[in-house]
This record gives C-alpha cells, structure tokens and sequence, in this order.
C-alpha cells in the first residue's frame, strides 16, 4: 500500500505529521517499504521510530495478517500488535502460532490479542490445548489464563499447573530473582504468613512460586481492563523473610482506605507495619511507617504536602519532592532505599527467606473471580 494513502485514513493531524515527516526522512513510500526499512535498518533509533509509524498507519487486515508469519521478530511483534478487540476474533486461527513463537514479544502481543477477544476465543485455546503438542500447547494454556485467568482451567490443567508450582517451590527458596517494583506493597514484621491471611481477610490461598507471584502482582497492577476489580482482587504475600512477611496488592480493599490507616491496623496486631511505593515511570514513591497503632513516618512524593514525622534513614539524601538548591549535591531517596535499611528490599529476594508466597483473594476477588492473565511461565 502507498504511504500516501495510508496518510489519508488517518483522523489526527499529529501522527499524520509525524508519517508523512518519518516517510520523506527515510525515503520511503510504501508500507512494504517501511517493513524492510524496520527489518534492515542499522539505526536503533530508525527502528524504533518506524516501529511506531508501523503502529500509527491503517493498512488492512489482510496486510498484517500475512505479516504474521515473517521471519523478522520486530515485524511479527509489530503485525500481532494490530489486532485487537472482539473483531480480532475472526483471526484468532492465524494468531494461534504466535502463541508459541520464539520471540517472547511477539507471544506476548499475540497473547494479548487473544486476551481481548472474549470468551468466545477459548473453545479454540482448549481444543489446541487438547491436540496441539509442544509449544504449541504450552501456549494455549497461558492463552486460557490471559482470556479466563484460573477459573478458566480445566482439572486437569489445573492440575498441571499445581503439580508443576510444587515442584518449583523447593527450589524457589535458594533462587535469587529480581523483582520489577511499580507500584505498592506491604511489610510486616511477623513470619506469621496464616495470621497475616486472617487479618487481611485474604482467603484461597495458592501457592505460588516468587516469580508467579511477582508477575501476578505486576500483572493485576498494570491491568488494562475496565473492570476496576481486577486491580484489588488478589494479592501476593510471601514466605517469611528475615523476619518479615510482604503484602504486594491491596488488602482491606485499598481503594476505600488510605496507606496509613492501613499500616496503622496492621502495626496494632502485629507491632509494626510499613508501606512502600514506586513507580517505574514518573518518579513516584511513598513510604509509611507505624508502630504500635501509630503512623511515625509518611511520605509520598506526590503529596508532600501531607507528610508525617521523619526518619533517620533520611538523614543526608534529598526527598524527591525537594527542589532547593541545598539539596543539589544529595542524591534522592526512595522507598527501595528506606526498604533495605528498616525491612527487606524486595528488588531482590535473598536472605532467609522461610516457606513459599502464596496467591490470596480478597473479598472482591471471590465476588467477581480470579483475576486474567496471570500464567506468564513456561510450563
């Protein structure tokens, strides 16, 4: 297809701007064009900014569907990337290998394809899951998860998903993995994992590996979908470590009540409780400390305004908020760094770390149902 006519389906003056800018740049006048360009390119920066102008056009579906198979990997990502909603549904066939393609974007964009094309789409997950081999296979099964989450599995997968986090768990205590923080979590200074469960009101309980269980938190965090349940409908609280027992969701249904009444109620029954935020993003963080039913410490980047006490651990960084020029030659501080002096830094899980996390539900968890998308393992 011509760039030119690709320019003319577009509604925002913006991106059509900044094509039509891109196209006479790198000399380029179709949109096969723009394809070898991405595929050839020796320019990171080329490639990236055609990567964009591949997702800003609107070539028809048959154009991307025969991109599906390239043996390019940015362009295979790319195309998978173009169908979305319930109308991709009629294309779920052809997404199907993605599934189970090697690059793990493109699996990934293809699995959030399928993630958005309704229940209707799981018939052919689980017939695939019932004949397909390999891969394949595999795919299939964190495809149901993406479309139905859990509740999705049939007892046998279910099943297979059980027997395998259980044969990960022992092992999973002398792992060292590096956990992507965006967002907020809990820790509580008990190696009570069960009272924790009882005083959060969090039940069904399921034992999850640290990297299941990261990725479930991170996945429910970042949720796309329009239901806002999703967001405090399950939580991830670990094992014991080095004293410590960490919340990574929103218990008490975090919506309705704020981070210091919060860590107040916890610190009353368990002696002290801490909250810490950070956003991989926009330079957000937060930090609460409570001891005793009382609030020592909050901070929150964003809320200066309303910060409580100090803290030692402060002493000779900058907060982040503080823009003074004292203040030039200290580095700022985050709630990673008051984490590794008052609790456990989980960027990393080391330390003696005693039992397995386990996946709970909160109560709108068991009103509405597990939440999707949460199986990013190979099985």
């Amino acid at each position: 297809m011509e760039i030119r006519a690709l320019l003319d389906r577009m509604d925002d003056d913006r991106w059509r701007t900044e094509v039509e800018d891109f196209a006479r740049e790198q000399a380029i006048t179709t949109f096969g064009e723009l394809v070898e360009l991405i595929t050839t390119a020796e320019d990171g920066g080329v490639v990236r900014q055609g990567y964009r102008v591949f997702s800003l056009v609107k070539a028809d579906d048959e154009v991307y569907l025969g991109l599906l198979g390239h043996p390019h990997h940015l362009v295979r990502q790319a195309a998978a990337s173009m169908f979305r909603g319930e109308d991709a549904l009629r294309y779920a066939h052809e997404l199907l290998p993605l599934l189970a393609d090697e690059d793990h974007y493109a699996q990934r964009e293809a699995l959030w394809a399928f993630g958005t094309m309704g229940p209707d789409v799981l018939p052919l997950l689980r017939e695939t899951r019932r004949t397909a081999k390999g891969a394949l296979r595999r795919g299939a099964l964190v495809g149901i998860a993406e479309v139905a989450g859990p509740d999705g599995f049939s007892p046998e997968d279910r099943r297979v998903v059980d027997r395998f986090i259980r044969s990960k768990l022992e092992d999973d205590l002398y792992s060292v993995d590096e956990m992507h923080l965006c967002g907020g979590w809990y820790a509580i200074r008990t190696d009570d994992q069960a009272a924790v469960l009882s005083v959060c009101g969090l039940q069904d309980p399921v034992p999850v590996t640290k990297v299941l269980g990261a990725q479930a938190w991170n996945n429910d965090h970042h949720a796309w979908s329009k239901d806002e349940h999703v967001r405090c409908a399950r939580v991830y609280v670990t094992g014991a470590w080095d004293g410590w027992t960490l919340v990574f969701g929103e218990p008490f249904e975090h919506g309705t009540r704020p981070v210091t009444e919060i860590c107040a109620v916890l610190s009353a029954v368990f002696g002290e409780a801490h909250y810490y935020g950070e956003s991989c993003g926009d330079g957000w963080t937060a930090w609460c400390v409570a001891r005793q039913g009382e609030i020592v410490r909050y901070y929150d980047a964003f809320k200066a305004d309303e910060q409580i006490g100090a803290l030692d651990v402060e002493d000779g960084w900058c907060l982040p908020h503080d823009l003074s020029e004292e203040n030039d030659d200290l580095d700022d501080i985050y709630a990673t760094d008051v984490a590794e002096e008052l609790s456990v830094d989980p960027r990393y899980f080391e330390g003696d770390v005693e039992g397995h996390g386990v996946l709970a539900l909160t109560q709108c968890g068991r009103t509405y149902g597990s939440p999707k998308g949460y199986l990013q393992v190979i099985l």
